[in-house]
């Protein structure tokens, strides 16, 4: 009887039910559950609302410009011409499987904090959303308060207008009665 693994990996794997994203070290296979959907089968409106996200943050709408005099590298993992096979097949042929697993865990280290960070910015943009609905509420609470008063300053300069034409009227009649 074999009892599972115990590499950092499988110890993860039992910790968290959430499926792992793919990696380099972890290619996507045609029968990989896990990844039910395709980059090209996601709805329009998905991606419209993405675009509007990146627009909003300025980010680029479409994928990133290469940068003059700098070399699109398919192994730097943040290069816009990154190739993920050809990335996995070139650790896989070259490195040890210490190395491997090392590679591995540094990545899954960056992923955590990239996943600490975007949760991050979601909860201040959160915030921050919550904060302008209270301001809002508070502005509209106000602005129906000034309700009443504006009434009785629409009164008040209706009462001076209409004692302003009697005035001019007035002032008109005696002047005809002068002449």
């Amino acid at each position: 009887m074999t009892s599972p693994p115990t590499t950092p990996v499988a110890l993860s794997r039992k910790s968290s039910n959430a499926p792992l994203a793919p990696s380099p070290l972890r290619p996507t296979s045609p029968n990989n559950t896990d990844n039910r959907r395709s980059a090209t089968s996601t709805p329009p409106n998905r991606s419209r609302a993405r675009d509007l996200l990146r627009k909003h943050y300025g980010l680029a709408v479409s994928p990133p410009q290469p940068i003059p005099g700098k070399i699109m590298d398919p192994m730097n993992l943040d290069s816009p011409a990154f190739d993920a096979k050809s990335y996995y097949e070139q650790l896989i042929t070259t490195s040890s499987l210490q190395n491997l697993l090392k590679k591995e865990n540094e990545l899954l280290v960056e992923i955590r904090q990239l996943d600490s960070e975007r949760q991050s910015l979601v909860y201040n943009h959160h915030h921050e959303l919550i904060a302008a609905s209270d301001t809002i509420g508070a502005m509209k609470s106000r602005a129906e308060s000034l309700d009443a008063d504006l009434d009785l300053l629409k009164a008040a300069f209706s009462e001076i207008s209409r004692l302003s034409s009697e005035i001019i009227i007035e002032q008109r009649d005696s002047d005809n009665v002068r002449r």
